[in-house]
């Protein structure tokens, strides 16, 4: 039977007590991409993350869309792991003594050449490249890859795990295909009015496949009133159609609490005339959900697991929150009116306007937009203050044939820019401290005025003898476009 404990926090929350939820007869369900994010982790944190599941697996229900959707990628995914986990010490070694023997043929011509102390210079080399063959081989120790190569995982045990849950009868029923059809009928109506979950993926998905979220959830609904029983949901979808992420902060979508609440709960006419309680949903991302299982059911975790569970996404957006702004800085400056609204600016010069100088940034917020196979995409949202100088053709001296100019107007705009950053995720250095990224590119920009100084603020315009109504600009022999309004307004009137 469901009990009445009030879950208060819809955020993904490691200090949840798990083992309690358990005795108050919760049933813990997984999205498709927590199993097949196991293939993904580094090896040691894949087998504490199996531990835990283990450590439940009596509790958990296997959708059957999970299933069809694991079943589709398993194998290729097992495949590619193996050859990562059996090739990264042979590779690594490879490009080290690559690069080795590059430095060696360019010693080789020095010591030809008969440079001095050349033959020394190579030695020490030499020794260098030694350590760090040595180094990467504590590496590759320290992390007990070369035994999990030799023992752990020698056979699927992601698959003997999910087949297990299916022989032991621990998988909902599937949809008939009259069921599916009507699902997909309401889902394009939802993915329209961007209606959680699933919408996110009508863009680059088709048939059947663009409504599997939807379909996933619909039988987490269908099986939680059914059997009247609370739900521990685990997924690890980034996308926006799940959750509200920002910064560290992962939270469910309130759509989803709601829509769980109401179509979970028997009516009376359902239920003997008593309408049935309210069902609870309990939300997590895997790696909160595996440091809950550690926390209350006792489940070891090596020195290197400890490090991974305390890696954040916060922690790496904060070795990278500079270098991600360097990387779109000269986009940014010469990006013109692309992120600037030029109708809202007081005036520009008819010279048009300048680059723009970054003046000031800091990085505001964050959110993790979607993880897909080893890559990772972020948003990163920054407060931006720019600053940039136009000005006004007067016309060219006689002697010189130089241009003459106005002075500077100085627009200064501020907003808040999103750029979008890419990593790749190597399973054997998932949770090692990095400050790399793939790729970076400007999403958006929104900038306004807040400050204009025209030409006259800076210096007097000898010699004025009017002002112009238009722009406010004073008038000399030099700009008088006639009709009382200088050289640039005047082709207005």
């Amino acid at each position: 039977m469901a009990n009445n404990n009030k879950i208060t926090s819809g955020f993904s929350d490691a200090s949840v007590n798990i083992a309690k939820l358990i005795a108050d007869n919760y049933v813990i369900v997984c999205d498709t991409n927590v199993y097949l994010g196991l293939y993904r982790f580094s090896p040691d944190f894949a087998n504490f993350a199996l531990d835990c599941l283990r450590k439940i697996q009596a509790h958990i229900m296997i959708p059957y869309t999970v299933k069809i959707e694991y079943d589709k990628h398993y194998h290729a995914l097992f495949k590619r792991r193996q050859g990562k986990i059996e090739n990264s010490i042979e590779d690594t070694m490879n490009l080290i003594e690559k690069q080795q023997n590059k430095l060696k043929n360019s010693c080789a011509t020095l010591i030809t050449r008969q440079f001095p102390g050349a033959d020394e210079l190579q030695d020490k080399i030499d020794e260098k490249y030694d350590e760090l063959k040595a180094m990467l081989t504590d590496y590759f120790e320290q992390r007990s890859v070369l035994t999990l190569i030799q023992d752990s995982w020698t056979s699927d045990v992601v698959k003997e795990f999910v087949q297990k849950l299916i022989d032991d009868k621990q998988i909902m029923q599937d949809f008939t295909r009259d069921e599916i059809y009507k699902i997909c009928e309401e889902g394009e109506k939802r993915y329209k009015k961007e209606i959680p979950p699933g919408y996110k993926d009508g863009k680059n998905k088709d048939g059947i496949r663009k409504y599997s979220d939807l379909i996933l959830w619909k039988e987490v609904l269908q099986f939680a009133k059914e059997r009247q029983r609370n739900i521990i949901f685990v997924t690890d979808d980034a996308k926006a159609d799940w959750w509200n992420r920002e910064n560290d902060k992962v939270e469910f979508l309130s759509q989803l609490y709601e829509e769980f609440s109401k179509d979970t709960r028997k009516r009376k006419s359902e239920n003997g005339g008593v309408a049935g309680p309210s069902l609870k949903i309990v939300p997590f991302v895997s790696a909160d959900f595996y440091e809950a299982v550690s926390r209350s059911m006792n489940v070891p975790k090596t020195d290197v697991v400890e490090q991974a569970l305390r890696i954040t996404d916060k922690d790496y957006i904060n070795m990278i929150e500079y270098a991600a702004f360097d990387s779109i800085q000269d986009t940014l400056k010469y990006s013109g009116f692309e992120y600037v609204d030029e109708s809202a600016l007081t005036y520009i010069g008819s010279e048009g306007i300048e680059e723009w100088h970054i003046d000031n940034y800091k990085l505001d917020r964050f959110t993790m937009v979607e993880r897909d196979d080893d890559q990772i995409i972020y948003e990163l949202i920054y407060n931006v203050e720019m600053s940039s100088h136009s000005c006004d053709y007067w016309g060219r001296d006689d002697d010189t044939k130089e241009a003459i100019v106005s002075p500077d107007y100085k627009h200064e705009v501020n907003g808040q820019l999103t750029i979008s950053v890419v990593r790749t995720v190597d399973m054997l250095m998932d949770f090692e401290d990095s400050d790399d990224f793939d790729s970076s590119e400007i999403v958006s920009g929104d900038f306004e005025e807040w400050s204009f100084i025209s030409g006259d603020d800076y210096d007097d315009v000898p010699d004025a003898y009017s002002t112009c109504p238009d722009c406010s600009r004073k008038i000399n022999t030099e700009n008088d476009g006639g009709n009382g309004f200088c050289l640039n307004c005047a082709p207005n009137h």
